[in-house]
């Protein structure tokens, strides 16, 4: 299976293609309009695009798919949350436009969801070029977390950046998302790609996911904690004061 990935120039936010046998995936195509372009073209070189795949519904990940003629894959999660009207899907899009208008950034197709959706649960096996890809469910960052186990390659959505510390939404889900790709990584994988930041050996994805798991443990045993890494970065001490906020 070849795997590229392409990085935004907004919080190094990656795109992959996956390709076997001509058939690929697009995840997360993101963000800005000519960076849409660029993923289109390059997943039209290398092949016929089967789907595009969501790792959750946060904005900068799921703006994309208007770029790309291909149905959408996206945890069940998220495909419930979109089709029973939960706000939380249509603040989902809020947030999309409201960075957007912000910034003057075109989005001439509107902000909205895919028509053509396919819900994935956990532990299923999707076929692309003849080679199967797991689905993994990873609640924590957001209840609609989805990775991928491609191959040797784990593909993780919000978990594992390099450039951030964990962004919460539960803090007991997102503990057991850490373990479980802790076990995943040990007894599979060789290479994570993240949602932010770059390619990481099995080493460097187990040195991230065992710091971000004493930082959590830390927060769900009622203390402080210090930052895992980013410390320097603007904006990491508020998440780090609103994951405070999940116990």
């Amino acid at each position: 299976m070849r795997i590229e990935v392409l990085t935004s120039g907004i919080w190094q936010t990656t795109s992959t293609i996956l390709e076997a046998s001509g058939a690929c995936l697009v995840i997360d195509p993101a963000y800005f309009p000519r960076e849409l372009d660029a993923i289109a073209v390059r997943a039209t070189e290398l092949g016929t695009t089967e789907a595009v795949v969501f790792t959750h519904g946060h904005w900068d990940h799921v703006m994309g798919h208007v770029a790309i003629d291909a149905p959408v894959w996206l945890s069940s999660t998220l495909e419930h949350s979109i089709a029973s009207g939960d706000p939380r899907a249509a603040k989902y899009l809020e947030d999309a436009h409201e960075f957007d208008s912000r910034w003057y950034i075109p989005r001439p197709h509107g902000h909205r969801w895919p028509v053509r959706r396919r819900g994935l649960v956990d532990g299923e096996l999707i076929t692309l070029g003849g080679e199967a890809i797991r689905v993994l469910h990873l609640p924590g960052h957001s209840p609609d977390g989805l990775g991928l186990v491609a191959g040797d390659t784990l593909l993780v959505g919000d978990y594992l950046s390099p450039c951030e510390i964990p962004f919460v939404d539960d803090l007991a889900a997102y503990r057991a998302t850490l373990v479980r790709l802790l076990d995943v990584i040990a007894r599979e994988v060789h290479e994570v790609i993240p949602g932010h930041g770059p390619r990481l050996s099995r080493a460097e994805a187990v040195a991230i996911g065992t710091a971000d798991l004493a930082y959590i443990d830390q927060l769900i045993a009622g203390g402080d904690a210090p930052l895992p890494r980013a410390v320097d970065v603007v904006g990491m001490i508020d998440h780090h004061r609103e994951n405070l906020t999940r116990r």
